[in-house]
This record gives C-alpha cells, sequence and structure tokens, in this order.
C-alpha cells in the first residue's frame, strides 16, 4: 500500500487534476464553452479575440484560487471534527437528562 505523507513528501499528489465533476450537466457545458469560443473566434478580431482569452484565462486563475482556498478550508475543517472525535468531547449531544422533550 502505497503511503499517502510518502506521496505528499515527493510532490506525486495532485488533487486538482485528479478532481473532475460527475454532475451529468459538466460535459454538456463544456462542448457549449467550446462552441461559444469558435462562434467568438470566427466574429472578432484576432486582436479582439485575444483578449477575450485573456480574460478566460484570468476568470481561470481567480477560479483556482477559490478551488485552492475551498479544498484548504475543507482539508483543516476534516482535520478539526477529526481532532474533535480524537478528543472525545462530547459537548455536541446533550445526556438524556438534559434533553428537552
Amino acid at each position: 500500500m502505497v503511503s499517502i505523507i510518502e506521496e505528499l513528501y515527493n510532490e506525486n499528489l495532485y488533487p486538482s487534476a485528479r478532481i473532475v465533476s460527475k454532475d451529468p450537466n459538466y460535459r454538456a457545458s463544456s462542448h457549449k464553452i467550446n462552441a461559444a469560443m469558435d462562434e467568438w473566434k470566427s466574429k472578432l478580431t484576432k486582436e479582439d479575440y485575444d483578449k477575450l482569452l485573456e480574460l478566460v484565462d484570468l476568470h481561470h486563475s481567480m477560479h483556482d484560487m477559490d478551488s485552492t482556498a475551498s479544498f484548504a478550508y475543507g482539508f483543516k475543517l476534516g482535520a478539526s471534527i477529526m481532532m474533535e472525535v480524537f478528543n472525545g468531547k462530547g459537548d455536541l449531544v446533550l445526556p438524556c437528562h438534559e434533553r428537552i422533550e
């Protein structure tokens, strides 16, 4: 069995490259985007189309930043939940005699 810690240390883990939406609309949306970009390419001058590509690249960069932040937040949240589980804190559940009926 491969050690996740060793793979992380050896820089062999690429979560962002492995995450692909399983939403059934994902592929259809991708095709619509490609078709729209082809249409804009035929309508715009090369300079204007290049500007559009720059805008799309900026949007992708922002999306990557958001994805990175979401991944980090989710990882920290999951680790915090595990810490609470391992610490044995039971303050989330009221004992039976304290429950409101």
